[in-house]
């Protein structure tokens, strides 16, 4: 009877030893090392408007965006802590709850200080927050800034941007104007700039102030490519 025992000892133990082995070496194995899909994270959505370049004391020309996930999936409902510093600064709003998509937006008012400047986007308990934002605040007035320029997004006589390449002094602000069609302004290469996001119709407007020399290219998804169709070119000198 004794010897009928250990057998069966020996036998639970080499069960149990093969159980681990399949599941792996120790039990935080189990879920396969895969992300936690309980785990709820904060980041910047795409686009995010961090990085732009404003006028102190004034709004910023894009809202800022970030996404709350739980896994891998758009947290609804979850509650946004949008703050600026500097004197003047706020967030409007300052306190917002994400929508069916997980995005939560907010506008940037600068705070009177030129140069650079902070804000932040916090989710309790969200791995990633509070998510962090720059801008930098040029000085307002004096007559001496660059004038703006305006691009035409067109449909007639074929999809295009209008003018397509364009030289401009640093500090200039362009706006990009939906006259026809159903377009988008998508950076590609580097340097680059805060697109517009989703392709949208006419009547649209998107403005991006630049604040460092080079080459910048952009296209539109629908109707063209980074090496072709509908693109355009900013010189900024």
């Amino acid at each position: 009877m004794v010897r009928r025992n250990r057998s069966i000892g020996r036998t639970a133990v080499l069960l149990a030893a093969t159980a681990l082995t399949a599941c792996g070496s120790n039990g935080s194995d189990l879920g396969g090392g895969g992300p936690d899909p309980s785990a709820l994270s904060a980041a910047r959505s795409q686009p995010s408007g961090d990085g732009q370049s404003g006028t102190a004391g004034q709004d910023l020309a894009n809202p800022l965006r970030i996404v709350v996930l739980r896994g891998a999936a758009p947290v609804a409902g979850a509650v946004v802590t949008w703050s600026a510093t500097g004197t003047g600064a706020s967030m409007t709003p300052n306190v917002e709850t994400t929508g069916p998509d997980g995005i939560s937006t907010s506008i940037w008012h600068l705070g009177s200080e030129v140069g650079a400047q902070r804000s932040q986007a916090a989710v309790t308990g969200a791995d990633g927050s509070p998510v962090p934002f720059t801008a930098t605040a040029a000085a307002p007035g004096g007559g001496g800034g660059p004038s703006p320029v305006e691009i035409q997004l067109r449909e007639d006589g074929g999809n295009r941007f209008e003018p397509a390449n364009v030289t401009i002094a640093v500090g200039t602000t362009v706006t990009w104007r939906w006259v026809g069609g159903f377009h988008n302004v998508v950076p590609t290469g580097a340097p680059t700039f805060t697109g517009s996001g989703n392709p949208v119709s006419a009547p649209h407007t998107f403005s991006q102030t630049f604040s460092s020399p080079g080459t910048y290219l952009y296209f539109c998804v629908v109707h063209g490519s980074p090496s072709g169709g509908m693109r355009g070119t900013i010189v900024v000198q």
